[in-house]
């Protein structure tokens, strides 16, 4: 089938199902003659909600920042297997191959990574200290989440250096809202193989002076289930039969632990957790393991004046590979964090309002194992000590908030970022108009192997303008553009094979993205249907030269110029769901194959249609809830590429998959 013909498919399902969820709904000047101001909605209290990723104490409409929020409730109704599923509903996110099948974070366009993303479990981040990049999949657990909260833009100057692109605040049921405790399990099944098999407990109890909350969450799964898989990439690069004609089901895992443990009394609060996750391709075995303790406490100063101490311990055990055939690594590294801060927050007035802080923290990095040409010490300390402070101003016109990072490290030097935000809500209408600046600090390998023993942090200047009107308080429309310049990319680079192998990371001149989002979102009682529309294009003159692609200037490997999302939810009765979602990418460009030298080329991907269904039954017995559905309706199977020129290529996609889903809740009594 050709293009366009793929293109007038996807198009006319997408209008159709637009069309049937919009149908409830007023013609456009009965709309604007209604007051959003009656009693709140479903919609207006997500809204209004204070979110945490915002240092101010502004709803979600006026923080200066690009929001998505995605509640526990969606979480529930979509039936979302892991984050992937998830994310893929948030414009402007992708998900893409890193190495070893290890799935990572696309944002606008460009691949975002290797610390360009922050991403945070109940307040510990999980970039790892190596290369500050998240592994996700099945790694989280979904179904423990009470709300996500997603940044898209820049959050270094609160954030550091590992928040260039964005951040996503992943809160749990058991740290924020639960007073009980819930039992849950979800299971994937494909028509030859099981996709997952995750299960979970969570316990908590809260009361004003004492609060104590313990989760556990272990799974095992698969990458994909492709019978016959061929990477003819790998198999000319390396001539490894593993990557020829392999039942990916047998061959791939994605297994994760989490352990999770919370104590608060009145103002001091303690946080352990333990996360390992395991992955892998045909050939090799990937592990990430850390450990994290978080130790605040918060002092009331006076009414006007809060300060926050707070120190971190974190080791990790990131990247750890190896042959599968033995299970001895051929690379693993201890990296340990020690963290301190103080957090201020001054209200000088109702209009008037500081958050500042100090910060240094030590990172280390103990080589344990390595390839006999690796040319880093075995040892690595980095010291970093960081000042911040954002300011914000209430006018009728509008909320001023103006900020500042300066970060300096002892090998690298320093790195100043400012930020500009004016946002306003009048009436039924805000705007927001967001400049900031950000970085990406360099962690420890990027320094261990810098090419020349040389590297600066990234620096991007980053313009976004949100304009949106709540039509009525069941009904918002917002419409955002976005324009993002970086420089001084860290960049990592390989030659060689055996024992002539050579890697490093080097600066190259410059990257980045701009284009447009949209967001409608409707909430009525019994149904709600959100629509979203994303459209990012490469800058001009691009220096990162394994994002390019032959085909075209104007995307980087692996990335759809447009993305359209649709989530819909239908109440069949007070405790039956069916929640259908519709995810459409367009043409995609990757790495899929090599020509007579050897050489990796590109070639065109077809636009996909991800089309899933969930059934969702509350309190079967009290307490005890369940859901059936299927993700990829029509198997499409889009597959996951690689988002850079690195020698692999696309993963073929899961096929047709049937998810079963269980979660039994028992609330202590008051």
């Amino acid at each position: 089938m050709n293009f366009t013909c793929m293109q007038r498919r996807y198009t006319a399902v997408l209008l159709f199902s637009f069309s049937c969820s919009y149908l409830p709904a007023q013609d456009l000047d009965s709309l604007l003659n209604l007051n959003a101001f009656t009693q709140e909605s479903d919609l207006q209290k997500i809204l209004n909600k204070n979110v945490t990723v915002s240092s101010q104490k502004l709803s979600s409409r006026e923080t200066p920042g690009i929001l998505s929020i995605i509640t526990a409730e969606e979480i529930q109704n979509s039936g979302a297997r892991d984050m992937i599923d998830v994310l893929r509903l948030v414009p402007g996110f992708d998900v893409m191959q890193d190495l070893q099948f290890v799935m990572g974070i696309g944002l606008r366009g460009s691949w975002a990574n290797e610390g360009k993303v922050l991403v945070m479990l109940d307040g510990q981040p999980f970039n790892d200290l190596l290369y500050q990049s998240v592994a996700v999949g099945n790694r989280f657990p979904i179904d423990a989440v009470e709300r996500i909260e997603i940044i898209r833009g820049p959050g270094s100057a609160i954030y550091g250096g590992s928040a260039e692109y964005g951040v996503i605040n992943i809160i749990t049921k058991a740290a924020e809202s639960l007073d009980g405790v819930i039992v849950y399990g979800t299971g994937g099944f494909h028509a030859d193989a099981v996709g997952r098999a995750n299960a979970g407990v969570m316990a908590a109890q809260k009361s004003d002076i004492f609060s104590w909350d313990l989760s556990a969450f272990k799974g095992s799964g698969i990458v994909s289930d492709a019978k016959h898989h061929t990477d003819p990439i790998q198999n000319s690069y390396n001539g490894n039969s593993d990557y020829t004609d392999q039942d990916l089901s047998n061959v791939s895992q994605a297994d994760p632990i989490n352990i999770n443990l919370g104590l608060k009394y009145k103002g001091v609060s303690f946080r352990a957790m333990y996360d390992a996750f395991e992955t892998s391709d045909p050939s090799v075995n990937v592990s990430f393991k850390s450990l994290f303790t978080d130790l605040r406490y918060t002092w009331q100063v006076s009414d006007k004046l809060k300060l926050t101490p707070q120190i971190k311990f974190m080791q990790q055990r990131p990247w750890t590979y190896g042959p599968k055939e033995n299970r001895s690594p051929d690379f693993e590294v201890q990296a340990t964090r020690i963290y301190s801060q103080v957090d201020g927050q001054y209200e000088a007035s109702r209009k008037a309002s500081i958050n500042f802080g100090a910060i240094y923290f030590s990172d280390h990095g103990d080589y344990e194992t390595v390839l006999n040409t690796f040319t880093g010490d075995r040892s690595l300390t980095l010291s970093n000590y960081a000042f911040y402070a954002q300011a914000l101003f209430k006018h009728r016109l509008a909320n001023a908030t103006i900020g500042f990072r300066y970060e300096k490290n002892n090998r690298y030097g320093g790195a100043f970022v400012p930020r500009l935000a004016l946002t306003k809500k009048i009436e039924n209408f805000h705007f927001k108009v967001l400049y900031s600046q950000a970085f990406r600090a360099p962690s420890l390998q990027n320094i261990n192997i810098a090419l020349g023993g040389k590297i600066k942090p990234e620096k991007s200047d980053v313009f976004e303008l949100e304009l949106g009107y709540q039509f009525t308080p069941e009904m918002l429309l917002a419409i955002n553009a976005f324009s993002i310049s970086t420089r001084n990319l860290m960049i990592y680079g390989s030659q060689g094979e055996d024992e002539t192998f050579e890697e490093w990371y080097e600066n190259s001149q410059k990257s980045g993205s701009k284009g447009i989002e949209f967001v409608y979102t409707i909430r009525q009682k019994v149904w709600y249907a959100n629509l979203t529309y994303s459209f990012s294009q490469a800058i001009k003159n691009n220096s990162v030269e394994v994002y390019n692609v032959s085909q075209t200037i104007k995307q980087y490997v692996g990335f759809p110029s447009h993305k359209v999302t649709l989530n819909t939810n239908f109440s069949l009765t007070s405790r039956l769901t069916i929640n259908p979602t519709f995810i459409y990418a367009s043409t995609r460009y990757a790495y899929t194959t090599v020509d007579d030298e050897g050489n990796a080329i590109s070639t065109a991907l077809d636009p996909y249609i991800l089309t899933n269904a969930f059934l969702n039954y509350k309190n079967i017995l009290p307490g005890l809830t369940g859901g059936i559905g299927v993700y990829d309706i029509l198997n499409e199977r889009p597959a996951t590429p690689q988002a850079y020129n690195g020698g692999y290529a696309p993963i073929p996609g899961r096929s047709r998959e049937y998810v079963v889903k269980l979660s039994y809740q028992i609330n202590f009594t008051k």
